[in-house]
């Protein structure tokens, strides 16, 4: 028999669970500054394998929770494609940390400052924009949190932008303006996925009206 309670408590079942993997999203970032403070030593990968692994398990999870929810209020596709998005963030943080370990000795004096600022905005955004969907935020304020995160991305094409010019005035080594414009845009990519994640938890709101 159809339950009011039981549906409310799928929800936030799948609710929880996003904001564990969105809280997953701002550690892999928080991790990225330590790693970038530190220039004295090559970065271990460690925390950031540890935190794209327990991201998947959320995933796989919410994946779970799809097959056995028979009565939940979301479209399936929905919470899909804002799993993914959210996955996407420690993932490729953990991309970017591999290459630049890899090309350390090459990279370690270029200072990913401004962008590192604009990660850690995107991120604590977006964390922000799922509690706010699991507390039943208005529509009003589900825009507000992605209007702000639209500002933060539009403030990182600029970003990427002034950095790829300095990147290509740098002589010397011709392989080091390569290696920084690869690291580079998988920053972008970070606020990419947070962008997307907002932009599906627009949708929904504004689907369920």
């Amino acid at each position: 028999m159809f339950s009011v309670q039981r549906l409310l408590g799928r929800d936030d079942e799948f609710c929880a669970l996003l904001e564990a993997s969105a809280r997953e999203a701002v550690h892999s970032v928080k991790c990225l500054r330590h790693v970038l403070n530190d220039s004295s030593s090559p970065p271990s990968l460690k925390s950031f394998i540890q935190s794209r692994r327990n991201d998947k398990l959320i995933t796989a999870e919410i994946a779970e929770l799809l097959v056995s929810a028979l009565v939940t209020s979301f479209d399936r596709h929905d919470i899909e494609a804002l799993a993914t998005a959210l996955y996407k963030v420690p993932k490729t943080v953990e991309k970017f940390a591999e290459r630049y370990l890899i090309s350390y000795e090459h990279v370690r004096e270029f200072d990913f400052t401004r962008q590192l600022v604009l990660m850690e905005e995107a991120v604590k955004s977006v964390l922000e924009s799922v509690q706010a969907f699991r507390a039943h935020a208005s529509m009003g304020e589900i825009k507000r949190l992605d209007s702000r995160i639209q500002r933060i991305e539009n403030d990182a094409d600029e970003v990427i932008l002034s950095l790829l010019r300095k990147v290509y005035v740098i002589k010397g080594m011709e392989v080091r303006p390569i290696i920084l414009k690869d690291l580079i845009e998988l920053n972008e990519k970070v606020v990419d996925r947070c962008r997307d994640a907002s932009g599906v938890i627009v949708h929904v709101v504004v689907k369920r009206g």
